[in-house]
């Protein structure tokens, strides 16, 4: 049996392959918010994509609830990142079929129509005030997402850090270029000692302390 595969689609008139993020925008109940996934940058493609197929992906009933809270390679918020680069598309929601798997399609307004019916009209959740614009409703939803994100401030530091390794390469590189001398020192980096520095243990700043009392002073176990 194929794979079932929530919040995939495509567009009814050109066949094209999108993934529904808000299935209804909350001041506009005709239109939804979708990426074109194909179109999709290949710097966000495959983080977007393992996003919509994950555990969390899977399990949250608007794909936008996910994307909130997971950030692309480079350590940016998925939601805002589509939003500023104008990758959501606003798609009339009579315009979207559904495709969760191979042998499956449904048009969007009869999906809607069969939760409305099972949630009592409650099938999408509004994430803001109907008041709000749709970039304020993705600005909105972002910042209550990422209110306590420190994965968000982690991953930054690890892209940091692999720029920094690679950076150092390149220096290592341009060293030998000028020097080829420098080969061998190059290609070893040399080795960080483990441990503290000599004379910062425990054991070694006490006898020091001890040295340094008056003769007269009662010594400390």
């Amino acid at each position: 049996m194929a794979a079932f595969i929530k919040h995939v689609g495509t567009h009814k008139g050109t066949n094209t392959r999108l993934s529904v993020v808000f299935l209804r925008l909350p001041d506009d109940k005709e239109n939804a918010l979708a990426v074109y996934s194909d179109s999709l940058p290949d710097k966000y493609h495959e983080d977007f994509m393992k996003a919509v197929e994950s555990k969390e992906g899977q399990a949250a009933k608007e794909l936008y609830e996910v994307l909130s809270r997971k950030v692309f390679w480079n350590g940016n918020n998925m939601l805002e990142t589509l939003h500023k680069e104008g990758l959501l598309v606003k798609i009339p929601v009579d315009a979207i079929i559904m495709t969760p798997n191979t042998n499956t399609s449904l048009p969007l307004p009869d999906l809607l129509t069969q939760m409305d019916e099972i949630t009592g009209g409650k099938a999408t959740r509004t994430p803001v005030a109907t008041s709000q614009t749709v970039q304020e409703a993705v600005a909105d939803q972002v910042d209550r997402s990422l209110g306590d994100d420190n994965k968000k401030i982690a991953q930054n530091l690890l892209v940091q850090a692999v720029m920094l390794e690679q950076e150092a390469e390149r220096k290592r590189a341009e060293a030998v270029k000028y020097d080829p001398s420098l080969t061998e020192k190059a290609e070893k980096p040399a080795k960080r000692s483990r441990g503290r520095p000599a004379g910062t243990t425990a054991k070694a700043m006490k006898a020091r302390a001890e040295a340094a009392a008056p003769a007269d002073a009662v010594p400390t176990e």
